[in-house]
């Protein structure tokens, strides 16, 4: 694989990922639910409206 290929792959993966994210954070928005992630090493729990928020903020 030449190093255009590897980028172009690693683009698509990084791109899939955040669509994934996306959708799971609106589904789990529908039902009110939480996430619970890390952050700074503590574990954290979260709207996941409020994460779908910033999520659209930062975008």
């Amino acid at each position: 694989m030449s190093q255009e290929e590897i980028n172009d792959l690693r683009e698509r993966i990084c791109l899939g990922l955040q669509q994934a994210e996306e959708r799971m954070l609106r589904e789990k928005a529908l039902h009110n639910s939480t996430v619970v992630t890390m952050n700074g090493g503590q574990i954290k729990e979260y709207s996941a409206r409020y994460l779908l928020r910033k999520l659209k903020s930062n975008n």
